[in-house]
């Protein structure tokens, strides 16, 4: 199977499968049947934490490039299952990662009218910086510098479990090269000169 096959049969599992859940969680009236057991699935995740909002991008990027770290964000959709195994799995524990020691990890919801304030300075709901970074499926994580930009490719679902941690890691590595990158631009630059606090 080629590659594109394999992107193309993952999307479509992707897109398929909740519906047949839910398909199968219906009666024939449509509506869905509230005996289904839910239990399993709230436990199957070792995290039940949220994220915290994105407020600041600027602020937050800054607070992450003082300890020499890129801002992670999570685009995400309170009705996206899969983004509740990403922010679980991968997300939350970033920040307790011995290898990334000040990394700062946001979430902003796609459909959410909170304001938060971008990389230009300008204020815009959620669901408006969402479209202007070209986001509609989600999860999507975007790791950026302290100069706003994004570095690498934007981590679109969760095709592959397996090597997700691997597209992680590697877009989080390629935001310290990009914070060294930007201190090094700047002479009298540090960590430090990020204000750090």
């Amino acid at each position: 199977m080629s590659f594109m096959n394999t992107s193309l049969f993952s999307l479509l599992i992707g897109i398929t499968l909740p519906a047949l859940l839910l398909a199968a969680n219906t009666n024939p009236e449509g509506d869905v049947d509230s005996d289904v057991d839910t239990e399993i699935e709230d436990n199957a995740t070792p995290h039940d934490d949220k994220l915290p909002w994105a407020s600041d991008l600027i602020r937050e990027s800054l607070q992450a490039a003082c300890k020499g770290q890129p801002l992670v964000v999570m685009f995400s959709s309170s009705e996206c299952p899969y983004c509740r195994i990403v922010r679980s799995l991968y997300m939350v524990p970033l920040s307790e990662d011995e290898r990334y020691p000040g990394i700062v990890v946001r979430e902003l919801e796609i459909n959410s009218d909170i304001q938060v304030r971008d990389f230009s300075g300008k204020v815009a709901p959620m669901r408006k910086l969402a479209a202007n970074y070209g986001v509609y499926l989600v999860p999507t994580v975007m790791v950026f510098g302290p100069d706003g930009k994004q570095v690498g490719k934007s981590i679109v679902g969760i095709s592959n479990e397996e090597f997700y941690g691997f597209y992680l890691e590697d877009a989080i590595a390629g935001g310290i090269s990009r914070v060294k990158q930007t201190l090094s631009a700047v002479p009298s630059a540090s960590p430090a000169a990020y204000a750090c606090g």
